[in-house]
């Protein structure tokens, strides 16, 4: 019939899942993003960002930020992680696509880390407003 698909559809298989299953294959997905499936030469940009986003927040949390404030360096945070993991898909997309040098997959992969440097630079502003002025203020008295 015309209405009945194929049980083996790509459509069926990523998408008629029960919610156990959507997110046992969500935190797979997490893992590999935050372990990294690069390869062995490339740096793994959770790396830097982790210790990063560790020290703001127990920062925050120490010179005594209102819980808004925390809540605004937690949302940055997990901004610049997602594009993170975005971007770390395209990467591992773009291995599977081809393994030769293509004009149009390296504009994707340059557009993905532009992403990534705009959404860092962003939370970097964000965290140096939210934190500098109270530590500015500690150190002035």
């Amino acid at each position: 019939m015309a209405n009945e698909r194929d049980a083996d559809s790509p459509s069926d298989v990523y998408s008629n899942r029960r919610w156990a299953e959507k997110f046992k294959i969500s935190f797979r997905g997490l893992w590999l993003g935050l372990r990294g499936t690069q390869s062995p030469n490339s740096l793994n940009s959770f790396i830097v960002h982790v210790p990063i986003a560790m020290v703001v927040l127990i920062t925050g949390v120490w010179i005594g930020l209102e819980p808004i404030s925390i809540s605004l360096l937690m949302l940055c945070v997990g901004t610049v992680m997602a594009a993170e993991l975005f971007n770390s898909s395209l990467e591992s997309l773009a291995k599977a696509i081809t393994d030769q040098a293509d004009h149009n997959v390296a504009n994707a992969l340059d557009i993905a880390s532009g992403a990534v440097l705009l959404v860092s630079l962003t939370a970097a502003v964000v965290g140096a407003v939210i934190l500098g002025i109270p530590i500015l203020q500690m150190w002035a008295q």
